[in-house]
């Protein structure tokens, strides 16, 4: 999975640009693939992206924040 062509959205979810990251959201009849892109994300993204499920009212993953992780200048120097 490449972060680069998630961004281009699909028919199972849209994209919307977020002020730290992007947002994923889940566009219905498509629960069983969004749901899939979550765990694949969860799995191979998690290392350079901070990647935050979200749920609705019912409980569904129905989103996906994702931030690239970078330097900031609070963080401490290794």
């Amino acid at each position: 999975m490449r972060f680069d062509t998630l961004l281009e959205g699909s028919p199972a979810y849209g994209v919307l640009d977020a002020k730290d990251g992007v947002l994923l959201f889940r566009r219905s009849g498509h629960e069983d693939e969004f749901e899939q892109l979550v765990t694949q994300a969860l799995t191979t993204l998690r290392d350079w992206c901070d990647v935050i499920p979200m749920t609705n009212a019912e409980d569904d993953c129905d989103r996906l924040f994702i931030a690239l992780k970078e330097e900031r200048s609070f963080d401490p120097l290794p």
